[in-house]
């Protein structure tokens, strides 16, 4: 079976967890009946780069960014030339028509004009644009793409019941066109030791990862807990997601905390490191499709605090405490409760241990691989 991948998960971040999916789904394929195609070309990917073709025909990515960097730099030569060559790559693969399945990683229609009678199936990771429309309102497009998508598909994979709900609440989708498939940990291919000790670092801190924008709910959250950290109980670090805004950075001065609110710069590594030496993994989010950092914070050991919405309940189980995201007592009384009690720290790491594994990669690529056999039946 040859299923056929295309550029567009790849160029739009370093790092993150939608390439990290289709990358995982692809490397594992390696060991199955399967005959993944990739599209060659230049992105800056790092989970693209370590691919396995690159492995087999290594590519000097530091020269090609080198290139890249100087002709833009001093030649004023757009990256877009290069990176354009890998969607070139893409639509050249699905002219040609030499594959079983077409996976596309994103939402752009531009393939519908040149698959023709080829089946896809498409991965559906959240609703957020359709849920909460007041956050972008600049989505029209999304949307518009996202319907005739999703209306043309052959089949649908949703990472979690709370989406495939939400697939036929807003698009009215017969349920047996949709599959839900479940994601593994960011982190599964580390050696990370389980974390056991209750004696955290004396610096105390709760970690919220990623973006901080809209939906994310980072105002808010940061507002509910500014007591907390005024009080000098802990303070709060801030992993990935880019520097502060300005906006953001007169934001935490004007409650009085920005000495108390830190911005991380972080690998993988680094990454786990925070992981494991905070008190608390916070995740505020108003709606996710999935929620990948709270797998990531269970097998880092570190306790998982977060909203009672979406899909949380559905992917944190019994080891997470949960909050109401739009409630400030809420948020404070969580966060506290973790903070206060050493035990239920203990007892959290463990069921965190225990609920990661029902999440691995293995699973994730079985059954879509189901799905693809069952698409071809």
């Amino acid at each position: 079976m040859k299923v056929l991948y295309d550029f567009q998960a790849f160029l739009r971040t370093k790092y993150g967890g939608v390439p990290r999916y289709f990358c995982e789904l692809i490397q594992h394929y390696n060991l199955e009946n399967i005959d993944p195609i990739v599209p060659r070309g230049y992105c800056r990917n790092e989970d693209y780069r370590n691919l396995y073709f690159s492995k087999r025909k290594p590519v000097n990515w530091h020269l090609r960014d080198f290139i890249v960097d100087t002709t833009y730099n001093h030649l004023h030569v757009s990256p877009a030339k290069y990176i354009s060559g890998i969607k070139r790559s893409s639509i050249s693969q699905i002219k040609k028509g030499d594959f079983d399945i077409f996976h596309p990683t994103s939402f752009d229609s531009y393939f519908l004009e040149y698959i023709g009678k080829k089946p896809y199936v498409l991965t559906i990771y959240d609703l957020t644009y359709d849920i909460y429309p007041e956050f972008f309102p600049l989505s029209t497009d999304v949307r518009a793409n996202m319907h005739v998508l999703i209306e043309n598909a052959t089949h649908l994979i949703a990472i979690s019941e709370c989406t495939k709900n939400d697939l036929i609440t807003y698009y009215n989708v017969d349920p047996d066109c949709i599959d839900v498939v479940y994601l593994g940990s960011l982190f599964e291919r580390y050696s990370i030791s389980p974390t056991s000790s209750l004696d955290e670092s004396n610096n105390k801190y709760l970690l919220y990862v990623g973006e901080r924008g809209g939906y994310k709910n980072f105002y808010h959250f940061v507002n509910a807990i500014r007591s907390i950290l005024q009080e000098n109980i802990c303070e709060l670090v801030c992993a990935g997601g880019g520097q502060f805004s300005r906006d953001e950075v007169k934001f935490l001065k004007s409650i009085g905390i920005l000495h108390k609110v830190h911005q991380e710069f972080a690998s993988n590594e680094k990454l786990i490191s925070l992981y494991q030496h905070a008190v608390a993994f916070v995740y505020p989010s108003l709606n996710e499709g999935f929620g990948l950092p709270t797998l990531e914070a269970f097998s880092c050991g570190c306790p998982v605090i977060c909203s009672n919405t979406s899909c949380f309940p559905e992917v944190g189980g019994n080891a997470v405490i949960y909050f109401d995201p739009k409630g400030i007592k809420s948020i404070q009384e969580a966060v506290y409760k973790v903070l206060d009690d050493d035990s239920l720290r203990a007892s959290m790491r463990k069921h965190g241990y225990l609920q990661l594994e029902k999440f691995s990669w293995q699973k994730c690529a079985r059954e879509t691989k189901n799905v693809y056999e069952k698409v071809l039946v």
